[in-house]
């Protein structure tokens, strides 16, 4: 038996291999072992600022509801003894059957706790324009089964709906399946504002829209229902809003949604008991008992909560009363009234005071009084946790529907403690209530000294709080402020003069735009600090090096440059480390400079430009801030508006240090250019640039303290060692990625044209009618292993030709199944038809044999599962009654997938149009058709005898044999409308191990072949046809897989958009000449919809089975025809 092409009998080849990727692995698996090492043991930079610290946030000032009504009523324990509870028969039967909503299982699952009498609803406002709100939506998500966010507003001037949607916030929801109820409101610019909504109201047209407006944007955000909050309405007539309420509840109802509403107590806009026959939950706001205009005063006493309740549960029943929760406080001076403070404010100001908070034991509500440093007096009331765990007690014990908190971002985080649990008395007895009751830090922070360079010098300590219980009611009696908890201390550094500046440059290095930085600075000699990103460096290991080396600093920007707000501490810290650890790699120093993404504001007050400060100082880094910031990251600006803002802010004093982009973006162009010209300006007006290291009264020593040189040394040469690898083989890989799309767009332009001209040829060919008296004898070889399914079809289909001379040789290889017995059942008789039946020995074997006993000049070679339109065998021998000197050697016909059944097989009818189709039409311009099909092709018998006939050294013996016919001097031509359809494998399996036997059987003849490679005397062959398939079948394919990994690492770091607009115009030119195939063969282009998927994933199929194929080659074993299992679903078209 002749040996197949990479067989051996040896297995050293696969040994050889094995061995070498094992060498290979290990090594790199030793180099991420100490990477991975270094990573989890070292922590900091190392430096002379040891501290760890918790995160600090920042409060703004809210917008609270008002209610003036103010009133002492009866003592909570009052109000346990009379168990008002206010429920008779009615209620139950109602609550029985109350409205449901619809929304997931997973949100079903929190929307069911409503209803549990153990748990109610536990919900909680939101609000847009307090960072400090979602921070505590992020931490304390797990304590809710409601969130409201104030998202919908009433524009006064359209009289429209204004969304205002977090997208943060709702991605955060959305990942946890949180019930949403956005809050309608018709407070707009920090007032209500009851124009619109009465327009609204008392116009039916404009209702009906509004409400359509509400109910689309409810729907298409998921939303479980939502949350009216209209207040201050000036009505002349309580129905005006009840018959408002009244349609949205019929509309929410209808999609499956909630419709509540916020209710202040004692208020005649509200009709409370026919708002409640609409209203699914009515949340009464018993609150603001003193608000921001009125005189200081408790928030909420417990008696005003109590009074509100049973005036609101006097005709509301209990299971849809919510009782709102006051989580915030006043701080009121005589000049400017109430401002809104949170809890943490409110005892860092007691704290700065050095004055006692006051807890009173009859309202359960705090305050205190202090002098700021003018002398101003100021008068301060809040709640904290020991008065919502009063007012939740109570709450429970009245029976109500659940509790919601105004607001997230303002509360006294002791609560969370309590808020998401049963509050019964049975429950509450086993609680430590002390324990529960201390307090940690405050989220406050004070400055000390000067300077744009900020570390933490201290952080908070807890307070002492005693508190005394109420046993028989479970109530917190007493409480006691002992001691209060200690702030943040941060202190300022660095010291410049008013005419020194200094320069800084975030985001780089980018390996276009961070030399020239370097280049305009060496010019005007003129020091800088650049702070760089993980990612770039990694991409620019000898820029990063340049940097350093040319003595200006270096400081850490995290790796993936991604907010610092919305990531977790371990994320955070992740980032900071493995910047530092590749910086010690390239440079030897490490760095306790830091700034943050986004955020580098040198006097910070919002949550989202401290808390990454903290984060940094835990790590012993000093965040270095800035005073000038132009923006020169905003796309579309100007050279000329980076320039003016500069100079602006030194002009106005701002501060000395300013910050400027060498990277990030499509372009930093307008900073390049604007860069010379700044710091022309201002050194002609007498400012001086300073190092960072000048301003801190420094070396760079310090600042950037050298590793010492022992075994961590030595861990960080093998990190650099893995750092280069991975640098140069990114470059590697993206200057591939560029020469593949090169060699593609090459490709595609030189198969537009050879299709062209072979199009045009084609046109131009005439032939003489086919007729009996002319028509030359032919055989078709038709061999069969295992086809008992399609053999009668496809013999049928050639019975059916329009040939007038035409022989079936059906050969029967050995099969297993009853193949041979079905031919002979149908056909024994029939005296056009011959068959042979012989011992197995593959396809090439049995198609020798069917040639061998053939006894014409011309041969048709098809395959079992193969049906020919009527025609094709005519279309394809008028080629040779057309060639007069016999030097047309084969033809090959056109091939067509006839079970297009599922998107697979729709996949390969795309491939079959599209690639080897197409690809015949173009090459046989050229005489390099590298194979004809063994699905339909028509031979020249002599042509075959000199090539040697089908050999079985390949699994391609098709391929092989089309070679071996150029290679002897014969031209192949093409038929694009001799039409074969054939049964392409129906599922994944079955494909894959048809295309690995295709693709390993043309690696064989590839390497069988390999000396015409580059050949002149092929031609076409040696010069397109065989280059052609090293490239793009082998090289580039096997390179694919990590181009493409790449680019959708790039797309999601942000760093790809260049990689993928290439990407994408490839696709664009590569669906063009799918359009342009499909044209020329008059194939319905809507089947070209399915290219999109086909693109994305089907390649990654082909992927795994180069892979399979090269695996085979190595391995050197010997390889069979085998046989895919047959479905009978092919249909003639």
């Amino acid at each position: 038996m002749v040996k197949q092409v990479f067989q051996s009998d040896s297995r050293k080849r696969w040994t050889r291999f094995k061995w070498t990727l094992r060498v290979f692995l290990s090594l790199l698996a030793l180099l991420l072992l100490v990477f991975l090492t270094m990573f989890a043991l070292e922590h900091s930079p190392g430096g002379t600022f040891p501290h760890d610290y918790r995160a600090v946030l920042s409060a703004q000032k809210p917008f609270m509801k008002e209610n003036r009504y103010s009133q002492l009523y009866k003592t909570f324990r009052d109000a346990f003894s009379e168990k008002k509870m206010h429920s008779n028969y009615a209620a139950a039967y109602s609550a029985k059957h109350r409205f449901v909503g619809k929304s997931d299982n997973v949100t079903m699952k929190y929307m069911s706790e409503w209803r549990n009498p153990k748990m109610g609803i536990r919900s909680a406002w939101y609000v847009n324009w307090d960072a400090r709100s979602f921070l505590s939506l992020k931490q304390n998500m797990r304590n809710l089964n409601l969130v409201i966010p104030e998202w919908l507003f009433i524009n006064p001037k359209t009289d429209r709906l204004e969304v205002q949607i977090d997208k943060k916030a709702l991605h955060l929801l959305r990942r946890y399946r949180m019930p949403v109820m956005p809050m309608l409101t018709n407070n707009y610019g920090d007032a209500f504002r009851p124009e619109a909504i009465g327009r609204i109201m008392n116009d039916a047209k404009k209702r009906k829209a509004f409400i359509k407006e509400l109910t689309d944007v409810c729907r298409k955000n998921h939303f479980q229902g939502i949350n009216l909050d209209l207040e201050e309405l000036n009505i002349s007539e309580n129905e005006q809003l009840t018959g408002f309420v009244r349609e949205t509840a019929q509309a929410f109802h209808k999609l499956g949604m909630y419709v509540t509403q916020d209710v202040a107590p004692f208020n005649e806009d509200y009709d409370v008991v026919n708002l409640a026959k609409s209203d699914d939950y009515i949340f009464l706001m018993a609150y603001d008992e003193h608000n921001a205009e009125s005189q200081p005063g408790d928030i909420a006493s417990q008696q005003f909560v109590e009074k509100a309740t049973d005036w609101a549960a006097r005709v509301v029943p209990n299971d849809k009363l919510v009782l709102g929760l006051a989580a915030y406080g006043y701080d009121w001076t005589k000049a400017d009234g109430g401002q809104t403070v949170s809890f943490d404010q409110a005892v860092a100001a007691a704290n700065d005071a050095q004055e006692t908070i006051n807890f009173d034991d009859n309202t359960y509500n705090l305050s205190f009084t202090y002098d700021d440093d003018y002398g101003v007096t100021h008068t301060v009331f809040m709640t904290d946790a020991a008065t919502l765990f009063n007012t939740m007690r109570f709450g429970t014990e009245y029976h109500l529907a659940g509790f919601g908190l105004w607001r997230l971002g303002t509360e006294d985080h002791r609560m969370w403690r309590y808020y998401g649990k049963d509050l019964s008395w049975e429950q509450v007895k086993g609680w430590n209530m002390r324990k529960m009751m201390q307090l940690t830090g405050t989220d406050d922070v004070n400055f000390i000294g000067t300077g744009e360079v900020l570390n933490v010098e201290t952080e908070p300590k807890p307070g002492i709080v005693n508190i005394s219980m109420d046993n028989d009611d479970q109530l917190i009696a007493e409480e006691n402020y002992k001691k209060l908890p200690d702030t943040y201390t941060i202190r300022k550094f660095g010291h410049a003069n008013d005419k020194e500046l200094l320069l800084t440059f975030d985001d780089g290095p980018n390996e276009r735009w961070t030399p020239t930085v370097l280049k305009t600075l060496k010019k005007y000699n003129v020091p800088a600090a650049f702070f760089m990103v993980g990612l770039q460096m990694e991409k620019n290991l000898p820029l990063v090096k340049k940097v350093y080396d040319e003595g200006y600093t270096i400081g850490n920007h995290t790796f993936t440059h991604h907010n610092m707000i919305e990531n977790s501490e371990m994320r955070t810290y992740a980032e900071l480390k493995l910047t530092r650890m590749l910086l010690e790699s390239i440079t030897g120093h490490s760095t306790l400079l830091f700034r943050a993404p986004y955020n580098a504001d040198a006097d910070p007050t919002q949550a989202e430009e401290i808390e990454p400060m903290i984060l940094a100082s835990r790590r012993n880094y000093l965040f270095v801030g800035e005073s000038i910031d132009p923006d020169d990251w905003q796309p579309g600006i100007t050279a000329e508006t980076i320039y003016k803002r500069v100079i602006d802010g030194v002009h106005h004093g701002y501060g000395h240090i300013i910050l400027l982009h060498d990277a990030g973006g499509v372009t930093r162009k307008p900073t390049i250019t604007a860069l010379p010209r700044i710091i022309e300006t201002l050194q002609k007006e007498g400012y001086h640039f300073i190092s960072l290291e000048q301003y801190m009264g420094s070396g760079r020593e310090r600042l950037m303290p050298p590793v010492p040189k022992d075994e961590t040394y030595l861990a960080l040469q093998a990190n650099l060692t893995l750092a280069e690898l991975i640098y140069h083989a990114g470059d590697f890989l993206a200057a591939l990625f560029v020469v593949f799309l090169v060699l593609g767009f090459v490709r595609l332009a030189f198969m537009y044209v050879l299709m062209i001209r072979e199009k045009r040829r084609e046109s131009k060919r005439h032939y003489e009618p086919m007729t009996k008296a002319n028509a030359p004898r032919l055989t078709v070889i038709v061999p069969a292993y295992n086809e008992q399914v399609n053999i009668v079809r496809t013999i049928k289909s050639l019975l059916a030709q329009d040939y007038p001379a035409l022989h079936i040789n059906v050969v029967d290889d050995g099969s297993k199944d009853n193949t041979l017995q079905v031919v002979r059942q149908a056909y024994a008789d029939n005296p056009r038809i011959t068959i042979i039946a012989k011992a197995n020995g593959g396809k090439a074997s049995a198609l020798n044999e069917g040639i061998r006993q053939a006894d014409t000049d011309f041969i048709v070679c098809i395959d079992a599962d193969t049906q020919l339109r009527p025609d094709a065998v005519t279309r394809l021998m008028q080629h040779f009654m057309a060639d007069k000197q016999g030097r047309i050697g084969a033809v090959a016909g056109n091939v067509k997938v006839g079970n297009q059944r599922n998107m697979l097989t729709r996949w390969q009818a795309i491939e079959y149009t599209t690639s080897q189709n197409f690809d015949r039409m173009a090459y046989s311009n050229i005489n390099a058709i590298t194979v004809v099909p063994g699905a339909i092709g028509a031979f020249r018998k002599k042509a075959i005898e000199d090539a040697g006939g089908f050999m079985t050294d390949t699994l391609a013996e098709d391929c092989d044999l089309t070679m071996r016919i150029i290679e002897h001097g014969y031209v192949i031509e093409n038929e694009n409308y001799a039409v074969a359809v054939t049964e392409a494998p129906e599922n994944v399996r079955q494909f894959v191990k048809q295309r690995v036997r295709w693709c390993f059987g043309v690696m064989q003849t590839f390497w069988k072949h390999r000396g015409n490679l580059f050949n002149p005397k092929q031609k076409g062959m040696g010069l397109w046809a065989l280059p052609n398939m090293l490239i793009y079948q082998y090289i580039i394919p096997t390179f694919s897989p990590l181009a493409d990994i790449l680019m959708l690492l790039g797309i999601c770091t942000g760093n790809g958009m260049q990689i993928l607009v290439y990407y994408l115009l490839f696709l664009i030119v590569d669906a063009s000449v799918s359009i342009m195939a499909y044209l020329f063969e008059k194939e319905p282009l809507w089947v070209l919809l399915w290219i999109i998927p086909q693109r994305f994933f089907y390649r990654w199929i082909m992927y795994y089975v180069l892979f399979r194929s090269y695996i085979k080659a190595i391995k050197g074993e010997l390889q069979s025809w085998g046989v895919l299992k047959r479905t009978g679903n092919v249909r003639l078209n």
